[in-house]
């Protein structure tokens, strides 16, 4: 018999059908069959030593030191049935074991065969083989071992990573927490677990999520406070700790517990994940290396969770600022409509009767405060923040933005390729029109301006032919009432600034090739 075929022999005694009945369907009857294995070699041998006649050397080394191993056998059985492994690692010890004692009996079963046909038989062939079985036997067990040992390994980070794929995309600090107690319960063999975060208001520990058998064993889980636990020190020097027995652990919180062994890791600032068992010495390498990879990967999945949930509740805030400031533009710009009306109709029945200059600059005055509430409407919903965008002919939307502007003798350039900007097109539109507008204003007689995409960069830029811009004064134009005109309101490019940021976009002021202002849009920021 074959190696291939012993171990084809090996699989069909060990499935479903087998001699062994149905497969093995718990850890105690595959410990059962390795230390049954070992029993019947220890009695096999054990009539050896009884039996034996030969000097004592020969009588340990042919006799008692087979019966040692066979005697380990009957141990391995038992380590079998309490070991830590599933069932479908125990079957792969089982098969290693049966497989080894098979082919080391095979091998010695051909010489002996041999030997027969020789009529050269020794007298103690059958102890032969037994010593054969029970050393091969030993040897596929610690193989099997090892087997089991390193597929447990794999399959834990093949599971780790799975897992982890689905714990990334959690938004909720709970979410998380409850998602680490399904892996650790489910798919990391680590049934009593939990999650314990830092409360900034009480300084404690306080438990967020277990596992059902841990809410089973402990009906209350307890929070921690500073000194008083283990988790705590795990917590606060931020090292993981392996108490083998917390029964001889002076820093134990509950002296009565019937928790024996922990494993507890630091979250960083956030708290600590803890796995307990009610076996001393229950963890082994791979428990400790998966679920200290698991709390890296929580940690930094808190770290993206919270800051997430910062920058909600700052947007929140901003959005809610932004409708206040709004509701605000709009009353105020209403209550002071109303009297410029009035204020105007009276001034046209007045100009009607009268000629006098003065009356013209009482107009102006009109028209001026007129532009200022418009652009205190247009400040006040620049810098709202943008859900939603859509492709926008950046071409299109300039020669839009053109024909809202008084341009006189003014030229516009456009692209010659089309480009297009993820925008809110009619934030987009009010942008390049005060840009038109500014350099209309300070571009003297014949202005010419231009628009066109950025060559490094994904964007856009809008370019004059007028005086430009002092560099010391390119980061100032965009602040509240800057402003070179008498008759200006210095919002124009404040509102500019407002609706670039609402996108998300970079400006940089610089000078354009002709010696005027150039205003260059960095959209990389979120794509265009």
């Amino acid at each position: 018999m074959g190696i291939d075929a012993t171990s084809d022999w090996v699989r069909a005694i060990t499935r479903p059908g087998g001699w062994c009945g149905d497969r093995p369907r718990s850890k105690r009857r595959a410990g059962i069959l390795i230390a049954g294995l070992g029993v019947a070699l220890a009695l096999t041998h054990g009539y050896h030593v009884v039996a034996h006649e030969k000097p004592l050397l020969a009588m340990v080394i042919g006799a008692l030191v087979p019966l040692g191993v066979s005697l380990l056998l009957v141990y391995a059985g038992y380590w079998t049935i309490t070991s830590p492994y599933r069932l479908s690692y125990v079957q792969r010890i089982l098969r290693w074991t049966f497989l080894g004692s098979v082919a080391m009996g095979a091998l010695l079963g051909t010489i002996g065969v041999h030997q027969q046909l020789a009529g050269q038989l020794p007298e103690d062939a059958v102890f032969q083989l037994a010593t054969a079985l029970a050393g091969g036997g030993i040897a596929g067990f610690v193989l099997g071992v090892y087997d089991a040992h390193a597929q447990r390994r794999s399959d834990r980070f093949e599971t780790l990573q799975r897992s982890t794929n689905v714990l990334v995309d959690e938004s909720t600090i709970d979410g998380v927490c409850d998602r680490v107690t399904q892996i650790t319960a489910d798919e990391l063999d680590l049934p009593l677990s939990g999650v314990w975060l830092h409360d900034d208001s009480s300084g404690t520990l306080e438990p967020v999520a277990a596992t059902p058998e841990a809410q089973e064993m402990i009906d209350e889980q307890p929070a921690f406070d500073p000194g008083d636990a283990l988790a705590w020190e795990a917590f606060e020097n931020g090292r993981e700790l392996l108490v083998t027995d917390v029964h001889n652990h002076d820093g134990r919180y509950n002296p009565e517990t019937v928790v024996r062994s922990e494993l507890i890791f630091p979250l960083g600032d956030h708290g600590v994940l803890i796995a307990a068992s009610d076996v001393p010495g229950a963890f082994d390498t791979v428990d400790v290396e998966t679920a200290r990879l698991l709390a890296a990967t929580v940690e930094t999945v808190l770290d993206r969770v919270g800051h997430e949930q910062q920058l909600c509740a700052k947007r929140r805030e901003l959005e809610a600022q932004n409708d206040r400031l709004e509701e605000f533009a709009s009353v105020v710009s209403h209550d002071l409509r109303n009297p410029l009306n009035v204020a105007r109709g009276y001034l046209e029945e007045l100009q009607e009767r009268v000629d006098d200059p003065s009356l013209d600059e009482i107009k102006i005055a009109h028209d001026r405060m007129e532009t200022l509430v418009d652009e205190l409407l247009s400040l006040s919903r620049a810098g709202r923040t943008i859900d939603q965008r859509e492709p926008v002919p950046l071409t299109e939307v300039a020669v839009r933005s053109w024909q809202l502007v008084d341009t006189e003798s003014a030229t516009l350039e456009l692209p010659e390729d089309r480009l297009t900007i993820a925008a809110d097109r009619s934030r987009l539109c009010q942008l390049l029109e005060n840009l038109f507008r500014n350099a209309v204003e300070h571009g003297g007689d014949s202005p010419a301006v231009s628009v066109g995409p950025l060559e490094s960069r994904d964007g856009f830029y809008v370019a004059d032919d007028g005086p430009g811009i002092p560099p010391g004064d390119r980061e100032a134009i965009f602040e509240r009432g800057y402003t070179t005109r008498t008759d200006g309101s210095g919002l124009g490019l404040l509102i500019v600034a407002r609706i670039a940021e609402a996108h998300d976009w970079s400006i940089i002021v610089t000078e354009s090739e002709s010696g005027g202002a150039r205003f260059e849009f960095d959209v990389s920021r979120r794509g265009s």
